[in-house]
């Protein structure tokens, strides 16, 4: 009663874990996995999740889906019944010689009385009788070798007839399950766990006519400097690392996936054969994968029971709340891989992983073994501080051990570029959209961020005040990375200079860019300016502005927005002087991508300043360094010149007097600031030019008139 009493108390564990840490976890992998497929969606694409761990991944999704009230990805989403052994059949009349360097991979450790029982499924095995392996007899304890191998499949005996004709037809089946589930498309998106796509590598390397891409909840690449040009088309969804980052609390996982694995595989054998149906012309796996219900939670599946629990009652979380839950969630679980206490080995000990490639046999998590010594049980284990808390009962020599092994196994991704993961590397850009009440707008803008060529940005919205549930509903329906974007709501609305300064402090990249929700770019503006601030002509570079196009437009029923004229706007600019600043602000935040360390340097925007804080800024900037000119015209300054006032009014139009007053406060400002008369009088004369500039445009235009 006792033995039953704990072994319940131990399931109850698991259970909590797997809705209380795993869950938000996962929460968040569906979120960013469904942004990273609807990105598809302007492809003819097919969507494979691969089983076994595709099966639950699909189901999972679809009810994260429903209960946060996402639309489905608009192309068929199938499971594509997969394993690496199958993958070695199925390119085996395509390239032979990549199947044999998979095969041989998964046997190098073992003799070829292993592989010889391996290299066929049972029913196959049962056609042959004990003298058919006698030719063998002569290198049966030896290790597998190519030579062998293509010996096994070229020989001229009962088992390598077989073993050919198994081969062939079933490489046979795999192109048609291929050719079935694909149809006309040329575009394929493969979801699995990861780790190291493999299955995708082979693919790539033998079905080359396909565009194969991968979409993994986890990418560790063991040799990040190594010419892996598969990875361009891979993506780690949650994470990607080369080996543990203490900083990244997310490649904890490479200590312990299995933790990930055990959740998504279920009970079943992984895809070895399939059978093909001549009458209805299909491609089906064995009938277990249909036995078994994998969409519903088994009574032992407990870490799969609590995820499940949690997805199916999550009310609809904003993405902020969505985010905010993981990141704790990845510290609990970080914490408990890496120092686990008792209580933690319990609730975290997975089932034993079964073995691929037709092995029978399962490897153990922790190693309780009485027969092996303790460092032997330290070697085989899986999850090795799991296993030190089963080997060291002194809590400070427990401690000690737990120490020394982290720090051993800490070290940083050196030369690794992740692809789309803002916790794993620092964007090149942050893009900060300023909106309050202006969905029209908001969604514009956010077509303007999703059509740049350049994607290696986080995009920052800080909705100054206004409604949360609009601007979160724009966001998870806007064709940008979800997992490229970070929503700041402001309860009371700051103004433009606090709300720019906020949303800034949320982000972290080299340069920044004040992308307004009415304005809109180039698809090349990005490419462009990033290129020239990278190599810019002059050193004291450390912005750079490109011409832009002044668009006066009309919104009409708070859902049109009518484009009137179409101009050039300053295109007279060729260099920016400081002179010139002084006399107006004479280019739009649109068009200006400047570095963050002299954004740091000057102090920000001055969120005293209602309105010309871009000006403000601008000129303080030009203080401590120069501003490079583009002359393409690659972004849009959009004007309402009818709409004075409301949600939709520029602040130009629809803040006129206070435009005028704050001039004067702002010139004032600097002379009254400058203690020094010999700083004083040049300064004055800086800015006196630049009103009399001013003042000389300004009737300039009238007399044009």
């Amino acid at each position: 009663m006792q033995a039953q009493y704990e072994l319940k108390k131990i399931h109850s564990k698991k259970i909590a874990f797997g809705k209380e840490v795993l869950g938000p976890i996962m929460f968040d992998f569906f979120c960013r996995l469904h942004a990273h497929l609807t990105y598809y969606d302007t492809r003819d694409c097919r969507l494979l999740f691969c089983s076994r761990a595709g099966i639950r991944i699909k189901y999972l999704y679809e009810v994260f889906l429903r209960t946060q009230g996402y639309t489905a990805p608009k192309n068929k989403m199938e499971i594509l019944y997969i394993s690496r052994f199958m993958t070695a059949k199925g390119i085996y009349n395509r390239n032979p010689s990549l199947a044999y360097e998979i095969i041989l991979s998964e046997f190098k450790h073992t003799s070829v009385r292993e592989m010889l029982y391996c290299l066929l499924p049972i029913f196959e095995l049962k056609q042959l009788k004990q003298s058919d392996f006698q030719e063998f007899k002569e290198i049966i304890d030896s290790p597998p070798s190519e030579l062998i191998l293509k010996k096994l499949f070229d020989g001229k005996n009962a088992y390598s007839d077989l073993l050919r004709k198994h081969y062939s037809e079933q490489s046979t089946y795999f192109e048609k399950q291929i050719s079935n589930m694909l149809g006309s498309a040329q575009c394929a998106v493969l979801i699995d766990t990861g780790w190291q796509a493999t299955i995708q590598r082979l693919l790539m390397e033998t079905f080359s006519e396909i565009d194969w891409n991968g979409l993994y909840f986890g990418r560790m690449v063991s040799n990040p400097n190594c010419n892996n040009w598969h990875f361009f088309n891979t993506v780690g969804v949650v994470f990607e690392t080369s080996q543990y980052d203490s900083e990244v609390t997310q490649s904890v996982i490479s200590h312990y996936h299995h933790i990930i694995e055990d959740l998504f595989e279920p009970p079943v054998n992984s895809v070895e054969y399939l059978k093909y149906d001549k009458e209805m012309g299909k491609v089906s796996p064995p009938d277990e994968y249909f036995l078994t219900d994998c969409n519903i939670p088994l009574q032992n599946e407990f870490h799969y029971l609590g995820v499940v629990e949690y997805c199916i009652s999550a009310p609809r979380f904003s993405l902020n709340q969505i985010r905010k839950n993981a990141t704790y969630a990845w510290e609990i679980l970080h914490e408990k891989i890496c120092f686990p206490s008792v209580e933690d080995v319990d609730a975290l000990e997975v089932r034993a992983r079964s073995a691929d490639f037709g092995k029978t046999e399962h490897v153990p998590i922790l190693n309780r073994s009485q027969i092996l010594d303790r460092e032997q049980r330290l070697a085989q284990a899986l999850w090795k501080q799991g296993q030190m808390v089963l080997e060291y009962t002194v809590p400070s020599e427990l401690k000690e051990k737990l120490d020394k092994f982290n720090e051993s196994k800490t070290k940083t991704n050196i030369n690794f570029q992740p692809v789309a993961n803002i916790f794993a590397a620092i964007p090149k850009v942050a893009i900060i959209t300023r909106t309050k009440n202006r969905p029209i707008m908001l969604k514009r803008a956010a077509e303007s961020v999703a059509n740049q060529i350049f994607k290696d940005y986080v995009w920052v919205v800080v909705n100054d005040g206004g409604c949360p549930n609009t601007v979160d509903a724009i966001i998870k329906d806007s064709p940008v990375d979800l997992s490229r974007t970070i929503v700041v709501h402001n309860e009371d609305s700051l103004g433009m200079e606090a709300a720019s300064n906020k949303a800034i402090s949320h982000s972290n990249s080299e340069y920044i860019v004040i992308h307004d929700d009415d304005d809109s770019w180039h698809p090349d503006f990005l490419s462009a300016t990033v290129a020239f601030l990278e190599k810019p002509p002059v050193s004291t570079m450390k912005g750079v502005i490109t011409y832009t196009r002044r668009l006066s437009e009309i919104i009409i029923d708070d859902s049109y927005v009518e484009i009137l004229d179409d101009v050039p706007y300053n295109d007279w600019v060729i260099n920016v002087h400081l002179y010139e600043m002084a006399s107006q602000n004479f280019f739009a935040p649109i068009c200006f991508l400047f570095s963050r360390s002299v954004y740091n340097e000057i102090g920000g925007f001055d969120q005293s300043l209602p309105v010309l804080g871009d000006w403000d800024f601008n000129i303080r900037f030009l203080t401590k360094c120069d501003i490079g000119v583009i002359p393409n015209f690659l972004a849009y300054y959009h004007h309402r010149d009818y709409q004075k006032t409301g949600d939709y009014s520029n602040s130009v139009y629809g803040a006129i007097s206070k435009h005028a007053m704050y001039e004067a406060i702002v010139r004032n400002r600097y002379l009254r600031g400058i203690s020094d008369i010999k700083t004083a009088f040049p300064m004055m004369g800086i800015l006196a030019l630049g009103r009399a500039t001013s003042d000389i445009r300004g009737l300039v235009q009238q007399l044009s008139k």
